[in-house]
């Protein structure tokens, strides 16, 4: 209906409604008053919801060196991501919800499926999606039903939202700050020492006990370190500084997707 997938609305009914309008139109079909009424109420079952959102950073390289740094600092439930063709997982294609980070601007510009169509080679589009970070939720049939969100209906544009920003949160981005000098001389001893051995890429885990070791995470993430983390031979010079996910608001949908025609009405709302 857009011709693209870079932006949309988070209206699942009057999605799938238009899509079943526009489909039947095209071959040619006479369904029922009552199949016509069900599909517009959303009386049908989910077995799979994909939720996007797109966040501005600086520029595509910022991008890529955000996606590399969070391949090395980040973990969720399922553990460490993997990355696979530009896109950072976690989880794994049989996890019953799984959260992606690619670069828009990567992915258009890759060509195949996702580019863009000859028609909307000349709009903002391209530009648009240049610098976009996009995160990605996929909640499989299983978490949908243990989520007791079994048909369309129950999935409103407000439940999309907060759905994201639960998952969100399952994923840990410590934003792993290099204390300065005056900040690591006001930590206590205990924890100086602790930080210095990390800083140079010790394994925590093996050289403390174990209560020991949770006890100066947890009071070392007040300072934006987790030291569950380990430190990679990794060049962060041009990383951009994490941040948590819902402390970051989604990328505006431009007013020229809306007169352009290039995006679903109920995107509006």
């Amino acid at each position: 209906m857009q011709g693209h997938n870079v932006f949309g609305s988070d209206d699942l009914l009057a999605l799938v409604f238009d899509t079943y309008l526009k489909l039947i139109g095209y071959l040619d079909i006479k369904p029922e008053l009552s199949d016509i009424k069900t599909v517009k109420e959303g009386a049908y079952r989910l077995t799979r919801v994909d939720i996007n959102y797109s966040y501005d950073l600086p520029s595509r390289s910022d991008v890529l060196a955000f996606i590399r740094a969070l391949e090395f600092k980040a973990k969720s439930r399922h553990g460490r991501p993997s990355m696979k063709a530009g896109t950072l997982y976690f989880g794994t294609a049989r996890s019953r919800w799984r959260f992606c980070a690619y670069s828009k601007g990567e992915e258009i510009a890759a060509g195949k499926k996702h580019c863009l169509p000859d028609a909307l080679i000349g709009t903002p589009i391209t530009a648009w999606a240049d610098n976009k970070l996009r995160l990605e939720l996929r909640l499989m049939r299983k978490e949908l039903d243990s989520l007791e969100i079994v048909k369309a209906n129950q999935l409103t544009p407000e439940k999309v939202k907060m759905l994201y920003q639960n998952y969100a949160r399952k994923i840990d981005m410590s934003e792993q700050i290099a204390l300065s000098d005056k900040q690591l001389l006001d930590l206590p001893r205990r924890l100086r020492s602790t930080y210095i051995l990390w800083k140079n890429g010790e394994d925590l885990r093996s050289t403390l006990p174990h209560n020991t070791f949770y006890r100066h995470r947890r009071e070392l993430k007040e300072y934006g370190i987790d030291i569950l983390l380990r430190q990679e031979s990794l060049n962060t010079s041009n990383v951009v500084p994490m941040f948590r996910i819902l402390e970051a608001c989604p990328a505006s949908l431009p007013d020229w997707a809306f007169t352009d025609g290039l995006i679903h009405s109920s995107a509006r709302a």
